[in-house]
C-alpha cells in the first residue's frame, strides 16, 4: 500500500511540474560585447488590450536569465539598449540566446526547444524587414498599380519559397507555421489595401489617380478572419481594411460618425476573434480621437456582445482616463472679466457656436495671426457664431492695450498667466489654442482650424448649415 501511494504521489508530483513547466517559458542567453548591462522583454499579454508588459533583468557577467508566463503561442520582443528582435514562445519553451552586441540581428542565434522557429524568423527579419528591395518604403511605393502588385507578388513567393526551404531541413510547430504564413499572407495584403493612402501621404499620388476596381479584387479571394492575433501584420491589416471600407462611404477620420461606421463595418464584414480584435482596436481610437457620444454607444454595444471582461474593464477605465476634453464633452465652463469690466461666462452663450481662441499679446505667433482673425470674425458675424478671446498675458495692461489700439473684434475676456486652473482645464501647452464648442457647449474638436486656414469658415458653416437642416426635418 506504501509503495503504490508512493507511486501516486511522484504521479501528482510531475503533473504539477509539468504543468508549471507549460505555463512558462524560459529564455537563458549570453551576450558577446553588451551593449549595455540589462535585457528587457515586453509582452502583450492579452491580444485585445493594446497594453504592453515589460520585464527587465540584470546582466550577471555577459549571462542572464529570464522567466516569462505563457499560456498560449505569443510573440514577444527581446530589447536590449536600442536593438529588437522578436521572439516567438509556445508554453515550455526553454530557449539559449547567444549574440554579439556589435552586430546585433547578424549574430543572434538560438538553441534548444523553440530554437528553429525563432532561428528562421530572425533569418525572416534580416532577409526581408532588413533589405530594401523587398520594403513598400522609399521606393517601390512610386510603382504604378501594375508594378507595385508585381512587386508584392515577387515578395511573397519568395518568402514562401523561403519558409517552405527551411521548415524541410528544420521543423517547426504548426502552431508557428500557421503564425509564419499569417505575417506572409496578410503582410501583402496590407501593403496593398494601403497602397492609395501610402503614396498620398509621401508624396507619390502627383498626377495618380484612385485604384482600378481590379485592384482590390483580392480582398474577395482573402478568408479575413483567418489570421492569427499575435500576428502584427494581420492586426495591421485588419485596421487598414477596415479604413478603407469607412473611407470608402466618403467619411474621414474627421467626421464624428467616422469611428462608429467603422465599428459597424467591423461586425458587418468580420466574425469571431477577427471582429472582437477590430472592434476593441476601433473603441480605443474612438475614446482617443472619436466623438464621446458615438464612443459611449458603440462601448455598450461591444460591452452586450463581446463577452470579454478583461478588455471590456480596461476600455471603461481608459475611457474615464480620456473623456476629459473628448469630442462631444462640455467644455469646461468658466467666468472671467470682459475688456469692459463686465464678468462674462462660457454659459453665456449657450445656443450658439463659439470659436475659443487663447492667446497672449505678448505672443510672435498670436499677433501674426490677430489680421486673420479679425477677417474671419467679420466674414461671420451675421451667422450662429461668437468669437471668445482669452488673453493670458501676465501683465494685464498690455493685454488691454493691444485689444484697445487694434480694435480687435469679438469678446475679449482676461486671465492672467499660463499656470491658471482654467489653462490646466483645457491642456493648454502653448498658445494660440483654438477651440470649437457647439450650442450646447460640447466640443467640437479641441484642435480647431487656425483663423488663417481657408477651412477654418467652412468648418463652422458645415455644422451650423447641418443642425439648421435637422431642424427642419
Amino acid at each position: 500500500m506504501k509503495r503504490i501511494q508512493l507511486l501516486l504521489l511522484l504521479a501528482a508530483l510531475l503533473l504539477v511540474n509539468y504543468a508549471f513547466g507549460q505555463g512558462k517559458a524560459i529564455i537563458t542567453g549570453k551576450i558577446t560585447n553588451p551593449l549595455s548591462d540589462e535585457i528587457t522583454v515586453v509582452t502583450y499579454p492579452n491580444p485585445l488590450i493594446p497594453e504592453e508588459k515589460e520585464t527587465t533583468v540584470a546582466l550577471k557577467g555577459n549571462t542572464f536569465r529570464l522567466e516569462i508566463p505563457v499560456t498560449e503561442t505569443t510573440l514577444v520582443e527581446l530589447v536590449h539598449d536600442n536593438e529588437v528582435v522578436p521572439v516567438y514562445l509556445e508554453p515550455g519553451y526553454s530557449l539559449e540566446l547567444s549574440f554579439n552586441g556589435d552586430k546585433f540581428l547578424k549574430t543572434i542565434n538560438f538553441e534548444g526547444k523553440g530554437a528553429n522557429e525563432n532561428n528562421y524568423l530572425a533569418q525572416y527579419t534580416r532577409r526581408f524587414d532588413e533589405v530594401e528591395e523587398y520594403q513598400v518604403l522609399p521606393d517601390n511605393i512610386k510603382l504604378n498599380e501594375k508594378e507595385f502588385t508585381e512587386f508584392l507578388d515577387y515578395r511573397k513567393k519568395d518568402q514562401l519559397k523561403n519558409l517552405e526551404k527551411y521548415t524541410s531541413k528544420n521543423p517547426v510547430s504548426e502552431k508557428f507555421k500557421a503564425f509564419a504564413l499569417s505575417e506572409i499572407d496578410y503582410g501583402y495584403a496590407n501593403d496593398k489595401v494601403t497602397y492609395p493612402t501610402l503614396r498620398q501621404r509621401v508624396g507619390a499620388s502627383k498626377n495618380y489617380v484612385n485604384p482600378s476596381a481590379s485592384f482590390y479584387t483580392f480582398l474577395e479571394q482573402l478568408d479575413v478572419n483567418k489570421g492569427l492575433a499575435i500576428s502584427p501584420a494581420y492586426v495591421a491589416f485588419l485596421r487598414n481594411y477596415i479604413d478603407h471600407h469607412a473611407k470608402a462611404t466618403g467619411l474621414s477620420e474627421t467626421d464624428k460618425l467616422y469611428f462608429k461606421k467603422s465599428y459597424s463595418i467591423a461586425s458587418e464584414k468580420l466574425q469571431g476573434n477577427a471582429r472582437l480584435l477590430a472592434q476593441a482596436n476601433i473603441l480605443k481610437q474612438s475614446i482617443q480621437k472619436g466623438h464621446l457620444a458615438y464612443t459611449q454607444e458603440i462601448l455598450k454595444d461591444y460591452k452586450a456582445n463581446s463577452k470579454q471582461p478583461d478588455v471590456i474593464s480596461y476600455l471603461e477605465n481608459y475611457l474615464a482616463q480620456n473623456s476629459e476634453n473628448a469630442l462631444g464633452s462640455m467644455a469646461p465652463n468658466f467666468k472671467l472679466k470682459s475688456i469692459d469690466d463686465k464678468e462674462v461666462a462660457l454659459s453665456d452663450f449657450k445656443g450658439k457656436v463659439v470659436y475659443l481662441n487663447f492667446w497672449q499679446a505678448g505672443c510672435g505667433l498670436c499677433l501674426i495671426e490677430l489680421p486673420h482673425l479679425q477677417e474671419l470674425t467679420k466674414q461671420l458675424q451675421s451667422k450662429n457664431v461668437v468669437f471668445v478671446n482669452v488673453g493670458l498675458d501676465e501683465d494685464e495692461e498690455k493685454w488691454r492695450k493691444t485689444v484697445t489700439t487694434k480694435q480687435l473684434l469679438g469678446t475679449h475676456l482676461y486671465l492672467k498667466g499660463m499656470d491658471a486652473e482654467l489653462v490646466k482645464k483645457y491642456d493648454l501647452k502653448e498658445v494660440p489654442a483654438y477651440f470649437l464648442i457647439d450650442e450646447e457647449g460640447r466640443f467640437l474638436t479641441v484642435k480647431a482650424r487656425r483663423p488663417n486656414d481657408r477651412e477654418a469658415a467652412n468648418d463652422i458653416l458645415r455644422h451650423i448649415n447641418q443642425q439648421e437642416q435637422a431642424s427642419t426635418k
